[in-house]
């Protein structure tokens, strides 16, 4: 063993002795001063030598308690097992320096004896000093050596009386353990209604605690005794048999056993317990050790629960409790769920249970309901509400719940618990309800009754604001064309995409709704306080839309280009009524129409003028048709020698306050309103009329008289009837009546077209086609229909003389009229010249100022 670990043991030995730094001891002061007195010297002391310093445990002599050890003389004393002797210190090579040479005590005679352990550690020493130069004798020495020898030995038994004091202590504390192990068990089987017993097998006697005979509702016996007989007499059966087979498995297999039975108690009462016991082999014998358990309460509250749980389970509602957790995340916990949950999310209790309710939430769930529901539960009152969840497919579900806080016995909320009812089948047919009664069924945008609501609450919105909306009016440009040509299912498949597309423009927030037929509406609410930015907006809005038409739509295999014609009107707190705005959008829609289509409009004031002019014309003109206010002015049409072979009946209006009103001020609105029919009729009467008049004169009984047919007086089922029956009424001669038709009417249904031309040519009437070379001009439709005149457009006519093209379309209308062999006729003739160069090319019918205006005739 190397110095350095045999010194570290040698300190480890020395602290484990315990006696370094300790109080002084009679014992070793009475071996000090024998040392002294024995060597006749004036000091002496026993030392001890940690790492540090040489420690004084008893010292004669010396104020010394303690010093460095680099300058003790006892640090070169452990250094043998002899006994190291300094006669002369001051001329000691090693200590002539040495500060307790040079300064007190003036040490010059130095004896010292190693106090060595049985393990053989030199511990420190016994020394006896002088401070004049000496030595000791033989017998001093050996008598000094014998001290030292007693000293370790004092040490030593020193360390074993303190570890007897020490085990003595620890056998006292264990007793006192024991003592109070042996209450607290007793107190724990109070507490839990456990009883220990045992049987020594082969005795018939059993041992039992307090708490034991307590269970049984009995005062506990002397020595704790009683017979095993006894005790199963108190069972009843059939828990008697059980308990006995039990007993004897237990033996048999030496395994332990733990059953549930009932007991009677001592006042005959019955109680649950559990027995619990295993066999121990012993040197005496073997012995039955065990315990018996109260648990009726426990029984009592698992019937309890097993009732609750049983009736929760037949409860069509769902059934939730959660704890009182702090309602911020992860908020409660989920305590228990009955089956109906279990039957509605498709959860189970185990995935449910331990875990937030959140589970359950989605992206449909209200949050502004959740806040309103998580308020009411931190002010511990219960609150109601519907809410959308989502089971564990993600399938969504209505709730109507109710939430009531559970206080325990202190009064403070422990759980919640939530009654919830499956409301998605009513919520369904509510949503049903309401798309029927708000929703288009085809788009599925809302409908013109939604809008209109909507749009009220904008309105009063904006006159709290003082901030500006916008309202686009979009109607499809040709829509009807497309229900006619390619039938009304594929136009619902457009108003269907068209729907999603205009979706698409606008946010969420804004309203897209179907006003009706092929015309959608769109509210952009609270867009700027500043009209101008709001304009922009808008502007903004409808580039997208007609941005979105630019690609064609697919319509179940056809491909179909479709334009809008988009009116925009804005509004704020200035404007009083919901028909007011639509009714502006409308306006500024039509006049979009009319600036050709696949364009917007912005309304502005002029437009409301224009409407509300237009309005009046319309009303004026129905007062008009029940007041005789219209009156026919007659145009000659003569021919080649200047005759007058008949006339052109033209309407005029003699208005009350205008005059008269020439038909380009008021025809076009009669189209459009369907007024036409009713003054066509008016015309067709009194022309024939007129020709039944002239019939009775010979000089105009030869006289024909034109009569204008629009498309939508032509069109209508019943005109075929009207004709021949103001022929039958008036007498008029049908070969004198002709029909002016115009190229628009050959159009729109060419068969319908020419049968009912034909079976009115069949009654002798005539028909000339208007305004030829001006509409669509097709030669296939000419050359089927029964047509006996066309007549030259007066546009054609006018610069004839001046424009080459104009001649040459007048020229090729002349050679189609002769090859087809139809009559020609030319209006707008007003120069002499105009005449000469139409007869110079095969024209031989004439109509216009060269020979005389419209007016009436007698």
């Amino acid at each position: 063993m190397d110095i350095q670990q045999h010194e570290r043991r040698r300190l480890e030995f020395l602290l484990s002795l315990d006696v370094l730094d300790t109080d002084p001891e009679e014992a070793f002061d009475r071996i000090a001063e024998s040392a002294a007195s024995l060597c006749n010297t004036p000091m002496a002391a026993i030392t001890l030598l940690d790492e540090q310093r040489q420690w004084f445990k008893s010292s004669v002599g010396l104020e010394l308690k303690q010093t460095e050890r680099s300058i003790a003389f006892c640090d070169q004393t452990i250094r043998g097992s002899q006994p190291f002797i300094v006669t002369n210190a001051a001329e000691h090579p090693l200590f002539a320096g040495n500060p307790l040479v040079t300064g007190p005590p003036g040490l010059r005679f130095y004896a010292g004896c190693p106090l060595i352990s049985r393990n053989g550690y030199a511990l420190g020493a016994l020394a006896v000093m002088d401070t004049v130069p000496r030595t000791l004798d033989e017998t001093r020495i050996r008598m000094l050596r014998m001290l030292a020898d007693q000293i370790m030995v004092l040490i030593e038994l020193r360390q074993r009386n303190r570890e007897l004091e020490r085990t003595a202590a620890e056998l006292r504390w264990m007793n006192q353990e024991v003592r109070q192990f042996s209450d607290h068990l007793k107190q724990a089987q109070r507490i839990a209604g456990i009883g220990s017993w045992e049987v020594r097998l082969g005795t018939g006697r059993l041992h039992g605690t307090e708490e034991f005979y307590a269970i049984l509702g009995m005062p506990a016996r002397v020595g704790g005794t009683m017979t095993t007989k006894a005790l199963i007499a108190r069972v009843p059966e059939p828990d008697r048999v059980r308990l006995l087979r039990r007993l004897r498995a237990m033996v048999r297999d030496r395994k332990p056993m733990q059953l549930e039975h009932r007991i009677v108690t001592e006042n005959g009462g019955i109680s649950y317990v559990m027995q619990r016991a295993e066999l121990r082999d012993e040197n005496d014998g073997a012995t039955i050790a065990g315990t018996m358990q109260d648990i009726t309460q426990h029984r009592l509250s698992q019937e309890k629960l097993r009732l609750f749980h049983t009736c929760m389970s037949r409860v069509n509602e769902v059934v939730m409790i959660t704890d009182a957790s702090p309602l911020d995340e992860p908020g409660p916990r989920v305590v228990f769920v009955n089956d109906a949950f279990e039957r509605l999310t498709g959860y189970t209790a185990q995935d449910i249970l331990g875990r937030s309710p959140r589970l359950l939430q989605g992206p449909e769930t209200s949050r502004a309901e959740l806040d309103r529901i998580r308020a009411a539960l931190e002010r511990g009152e219960p609150v109601y509400s519907e809410v959308v969840n989502y089971g564990k497919q993600r399938q969504q579900y209505w709730l109507a719940l109710t939430i009531s806080p559970i206080a325990d016995d202190g009064g403070k909320i422990s759980h919640f618990v939530s009654i919830q009812r499956d409301i998605t089948k009513g919520k369904l047919a509510e949503q049903q309800i309401e798309q029927l009664a708000f929703y288009d069924p085809l788009t599925r945008l809302p409908n013109r009754r939604l809008l209109l609501d909507r749009l009220r609450l904008a309105l009063n919105a904006v006159k709290r604001s003082g901030r500006t909306g916008a309202l686009l009016f979009i109607d499809l440009d040709n829509f009807k064309s497309l229900n006619d040509t390619l039938g009304h299912d594929k136009g619902d498949r457009l108003l269907e995409a068209v729907a999603r597309r205009l979706e698409g423009c606008v946010r969420k927030s804004n309203t897209v709704a179907r006003l009706g037929g092929d015309e959608f509406v769109i509210m952009i609410e609270d867009i700027a306080a500043d009209p101008v930015m709001a304009a922009t907006h808008a502007e903004l809005v409808v580039r997208k839309i007609l941005n979105a038409f630019t690609r064609r739509f697919e319509l179940n295999g056809i491909e179909y280009h479709c334009t809008p014609s988009v009116g925009v009107a804005l509004f704020d707190r200035h404007i009083n009524a919901v028909d007011e705005l639509l009714k502006q959008a409308d306006l500024a829609m039509y006049h979009a129409k009319a600036l050709g289509r696949n364009t917007a409009c912005f309304f502005d004031p002029d437009m409301q003028s224009a409407i509300n002019a237009r309005v009046a014309l319309e009303r004026e003109l129905r007062a008009a048709l029940h007041q005789h206010q219209f009156e026919l002015h007659y145009q000659p049409q003569v021919d080649s020698g200047g005759h007058i072979v008949g006339y052109e009946a033209l309407i005029r209006w003699r208005h009350p306050r205008h005059g008269l009103v020439y038909p380009q001020a008021f025809i076009p609105l009669a189209e459009e309103t369907g007024l036409i029919r009713g003054i066509g009729r008016w015309v067709l009467q009194s022309a024939c009329r007129q020709l039944a008049n002239w019939s009775a004169r010979p000089d105009h009984a030869h006289l024909t008289i034109s009569v204008n047919v629009s498309a939508g007086q032509f069109g209508h089922a019943e005109f075929m009837q009207q004709v021949l029956a103001a022929i039958a009424s008036t007498g008029a001669d049908p070969f004198l009546l002709k029909l002016e038709l115009t190229e628009s009417v050959l159009v729109k249904n060419p068969d319908d077209t020419i049968a009912k031309m034909a079976g009115l040519k069949d009654h002798g009437i005539r028909f000339a086609l208007d305004d030829f070379g001006t509409g669509y001009s097709s030669l296939s439709y000419l050359k089927r229909l029964p047509l006996n005149q066309i007549k030259i457009d007066q546009s054609f006519v006018r610069d004839v003389l001046v424009d080459a093209n104009d001649a040459a379309i007048v020229r090729t209308i002349l050679a189609l009229g002769q090859i087809l062999g139809l009559d020609v006729i030319a209006e707008g003739v007003e120069v002499e010249a105009q005449r000469e160069f139409l007869a110079r090319h095969g024209c031989h019918g004439y109509q216009g100022y060269l020979f005389g205006h419209a007016r009436r005739v007698a």
